[in-house]
């Protein structure tokens, strides 16, 4: 289980490494000059308080964290799917692919990485030396 960090010089990245846009953004928080604490949804179960607490930094609930009009979501469950807030961490625990956009957390604040460069909020990076995967 992991804990979300409040270090002001570390990053927590939740990310999915089987997609390529999640791959090159935690190539953008490598960068940093920050200590990255990278979470792989693909490889690790992230506990569903977690996935509560990130909902209540971002002032969401945790059936919002999924992207449900996103096409991925509309090609596995189709347009009018309920889901609830138990539901959608079940469905972020057991389909990674349901994590349209990784998360960025650092002390106390999170954002949802949408574009790799938005990353760049929680750094001053050196992008000369970014090796994208």
């Amino acid at each position: 289980m992991i804990s979300l960090a409040t270090n002001p010089r570390q990053i927590v990245l939740i990310y999915n490494s089987e997609q390529k846009s999640h791959r090159e953004i935690f190539a953008y928080a490598k960068s940093s000059d920050k200590d990255v604490l990278a979470i792989d949804v693909s490889k690790e179960k992230v506990a569903g308080t977690v996935w509560t607490e990130i909902a209540d930094l971002l002032d969401r609930r945790a059936m919002d964290l999924i992207h449900t009009s996103h096409s991925e979501f509309v090609k596995k469950y189709g347009e009018n799917h309920d889901l609830d807030c138990n539901g959608a961490i079940k469905m972020l625990q057991k389909d990674p692919d349901m994590l349209i956009y990784p998360f960025a957390i650092q002390n106390k604040n999170a954002k949802e990485i949408k574009l790799y460069n938005e990353i760049l909020s929680f750094f001053d990076p050196d992008t000369a030396a970014i090796d994208i995967p």
